[in-house]
């Protein structure tokens, strides 16, 4: 598993954004017993801060020279704001509840990516579709159904289309223009497995 650590999402802030989430981490790592010495002083961040709120105001009438100092001035809060980041990295070491803590945001760990059991993909001309089932370690062929609609009733009735030994398969015929829903079975030595979800296609 991935050690968790502080994003820099903060740095693609709008400017009114980024200087809500700098004041917010201010507060939260004021007297916060887990960030006792940052490497930026509070009142640094503090000032910086201040410099945002004066310049944006300075910057609403529209000025190229105030909207420039705006620019500046935020570059120079973002990177306090980033050197800070990296110490609450430091001392965290990846636990969650310090760097939550610290107003800062943690990265996510990745999500475990599930194949579909099923996946149908327009084929190379009209009405073909190609079929890529999930592998089954004790599969001896796979059982292809179908039903034609845009709505699945309870009581379909499903049409076996084809059963290969493969569990990736080539089909034409089907109508262009319409919707159809899909689902396979496995066929093992201990029995036909339960059919998958039903994925729902519209043929082009």
């Amino acid at each position: 598993m991935k050690k968790l650590k502080v994003r820099l999402d903060f740095a693609k802030f709008l400017v009114v954004d980024k200087i809500t989430f700098y004041l917010n981490a201010i507060t939260k790592l004021t007297s916060n017993p887990y960030f006792t010495t940052p490497d930026v002083p509070l009142s640094e961040l503090s000032l910086a801060v201040a410099n945002m709120q004066a310049a944006m105001i300075a910057a609403e009438d529209g000025g190229y020279t105030a909207k420039s100092h705006l620019r500046d001035v935020t570059e120079i809060a973002d990177q306090l704001f980033i050197r800070t980041a990296r110490y609450i990295d430091r001392i965290a070491d990846g636990d969650e509840t310090k760097i939550l803590s610290s107003g800062f945001h943690e990265t996510k760990q990745p999500a475990a990516h599930n194949k579909p059991p099923l996946e149908v993909a327009d084929g190379d001309h009209i009405g073909q579709l190609k079929f890529k089932g999930k592998q089954h370690p004790k599969g001896r062929a796979c059982i292809w159904q179908v039903y034609k609609g845009d709505t699945l009733p309870a009581d379909a009735v499903w049409v076996t289309i084809a059963t290969t030994t493969s569990a990736t398969f080539i089909h034409d015929g089907f109508e262009s223009g319409c919707y159809y829903f899909f689902r396979m079975a496995i066929v093992t030595p201990d029995g036909t497995t339960d059919y998958c979800e039903p994925v729902k296609k519209f043929v082009l």
